[in-house]
């Protein structure tokens, strides 16, 4: 991935967050990023990282203020096009958000602004619940258009059998796929049990 205008946007699931900004620092090299975030990550402190630093810290890799209200996130699309919009880790709660077309979030109005031009958004999906009720809204999103899904696995299959995070490292692998139009294969990875 090289010479895009990328818009990234981060959401909860904040044990993660950590992984994701090794992948925003690889696309950074190379790439103009904008970094978009929910009000959550904007603002709780959390057993993590305080949201402080870590704002600091994206906008330090960035080079960009980040985002995080609803008047930023619609500035996507007619007045501020990107190539591509990265959306890691993406919560069940964003999730379902997206799924039904419910805009009141900085994540989903800046995708749904991203979509109407046609472009592609990337999912890097997160949740506790995955393979219960959250799952049917991820199988129906993969059927929409111009929308790619990082590989996904079990976490922690006996603690938490329901759990499914994305494979972080296959971010770019699936960006570059993804602008091909199609999506990274396969879908569903077996994680080792160590």
């Amino acid at each position: 991935m090289k010479n895009k205008k990328i818009l990234f946007g981060i959401c909860g699931s904040f044990c993660n967050h950590s992984y994701i900004l090794d992948e925003i620092k690889k696309l950074c090299v190379y790439n103009d990023v904008q970094i978009i975030v929910s009000e959550n990550v904007y603002t709780l402190d959390t057993r993590f990282h305080d949201a402080k630093p870590f704002i600091e810290t994206l906008e330090s890799i960035s080079g960009h203020e980040v985002w995080h209200t609803l008047v930023e996130a619609e500035k996507v699309g007619p007045i501020l096009p990107f190539d591509i919009y990265v959306i890691a880790p993406m919560t069940a709660t964003v999730l379902s958000k997206l799924k039904n077309g419910i805009y009141d979030h900085p994540i989903t109005l800046s995708a749904k602004a991203h979509l109407r031009n046609n472009k592609i958004v990337v999912i890097a999906v997160a949740s506790n619940d995955l393979l219960s009720i959250s799952g049917p809204n991820l199988l129906s999103i993969l059927n929409f258009k111009n929308i790619y899904c990082v590989p996904i696995y079990q976490d922690n299959p006996y603690l938490k059998p329901y759990s499914m995070i994305s494979e972080w490292s296959l971010i770019e692998d699936t960006m570059d796929f993804a602008i091909e139009g199609k999506q990274i294969q396969p879908l569903l990875l077996e994680r080792k049990i160590e």
